[in-house]
Parts: C-alpha cells; structure tokens; sequence
C-alpha cells in the first residue's frame, strides 16, 4: 500500500519516497451539488493542488493518519501523527510518531539530521534534506500517488461538493474531489482506482485525503484517511527548529547505508 506511515520515515525519505496530537476536525457540509460527470474544473484543482504542495512556504502543519483493517475475522484501527515546519529554501523539520516509534528529520538546507527515537540512534549528513520532504508535508499517499504526481497518473476526476473543515477552531472552505489514476499506480491495490480529496479553497492544498485499499484476498481491506489536526499558515519559525540537538543517551551512526527499513 502506498501510504505514508511514520515508522518508515527515514528510510523512505533518503530512497525518494516519504511517508507518511490534536482532536480530529469537525466538519460540515457547505454546499452538496447533484453529481457531475468528469470536470475540467477537477482536473484543474488537481493541478492546482500538486503546484500548491511544492510552492507553499512559512507554515506548521500536523496531521493524523488513520489505517483500519477490516477483514472477515476482525477490524483494527492504527494511528500515525506527523508535524512539519517548512521555509522555503531548504528549511524543513519533520516529526513522526507511530506507536512507541518516533522519528525526526531535520535539515537547515547545508545539513541534515535524521534521528530514530525508537533506536536511540542519530545521524547527520551533509547537503539538503529529501526534495519528497517538502511536497508531502500534508495529507496524501506516496510515490506516484503523492499530491505532487497525482495530475500525471490521473485518467478522471469529478467535483463531489464543497465541505467546511474546522481545524483547530478555524473553518476551512474545501472542494470535494474525486479522482481516478490508472491502476499501475498503486499496483493494482486502490479499490475502483479511486482516491477522495479535500482541496483548501484558500491554499489549494489537500486537509484531507481518504482512499480504501483491497488485499491479496479481497475481502481484506484497509481504509486509509489522512487529515489535518493543525495548520499554520504565514509563520514566523524560529531558526533553532532547523537543527537538532541529541539526546544524551542517543548514539551516532556515521554511515547511513546501514540503515535497514522497518516495517
């Protein structure tokens, strides 16, 4: 499944493809017209939304993760968080946690700092962080699925509504979007080829993103939904937010290729 779970943060961000706390937004529907047929106007927010992820700046955002097994002997629910700042060239601080695992990557755009809270473990390299870094910061899935390759995989889309998202006490205005990509991109997994999106009328990027994923015996699913908790637009970030100060008991690695991906 494509998704983003922070867990595998460090080693998916250095092989170019990221992963992936507050009360879950309350919502309610704006404004519902009958359904449409395919849409310039929705490929166009599609669009719109990929140029948003790689060119907004000056922001904390947090959102939630939830993954839900359903399978015909049970149904289990996982939670994941993640927080990032970014600026605009080069700064980005991403903050993950999953379970008792936590990750952090930290880069002031000459270096970055990668540290695994599960291992105790840091290491520190020089040059930029991942470019995936900062086109993912907000809800979506990975690789070709992410919000940034979305347009190019894509075969339909259909505007569904507009929805008003309360973050953290404010009302977000979204578009409804639903978007059908080609089944290569996700191997065949994403149910109807289809994934949902919540597109920010006012910062076209996604606050929320759901899609269902189908097992290797269909009757096994896993329900992705992705959501902002927090969004700070226009923010002034301390410098210090760029670097990384280690724990005492944390041990440095010095060679990253060593890293094995957990899962």
């Amino acid at each position: 499944m494509p998704s983003r779970i922070p867990h595998c943060l460090i080693a998916a961000a250095f092989t170019g493809a990221f992963v992936l706390s507050a009360q879950s937004p309350h919502s309610y529907v704006a404004d519902v017209p009958s359904a449409g047929t395919i849409t310039d106007e929705a490929r166009a927010l599609v669009q719109e939304e990929a140029r948003a992820v790689q060119s907004i700046d000056r922001f904390a955002v947090s959102h939630r993760v939830d993954i839900t097994s359903v399978t015909p002997h049970y149904n289990q629910t996982t939670h994941a968080y993640i927080k990032t700042w970014l600026q605009r060239p080069g700064h980005v601080r991403a903050e993950s946690q999953q379970y008792t695992r936590s990750e952090t990557i930290a880069s002031d755009g000459s270096t970055t700092w990668v540290y695994d809270g599960d291992n105790r473990t840091y290491w520190k390299q020089t040059g930029g962080a991942p470019i995936a870094l900062f086109s993912n910061a907000f809800p979506g899935l990975a690789r070709q699925l992410s919000s940034a390759n979305l347009p190019s995989v894509i075969t339909s889309a259909r505007l569904a509504g507009t929805e008003s998202l309360t973050i953290n006490g404010r009302r977000y205005l979204c578009d409804l979007v639903d978007v059908k990509v080609v089944p290569s991109a996700s191997n065949s997994a994403l149910q109807d080829n289809m994934l949902h999106l919540w597109i920010s009328r006012e910062y076209k990027v996604p606050l929320k993103v759901e899609a269902t994923f189908v097992g290797a015996d269909p009757a096994d699913i896993k329900k992705y939904s992705d959501y902002v908790t927090d969004f700070e637009p226009n923010l002034n970030i301390p410098t210090s937010t760029w670097t990384f100060n280690p724990p005492p008991d944390a041990k440095q690695r010095t060679k990253t290729a060593e890293r094995t991906q957990k899962n």
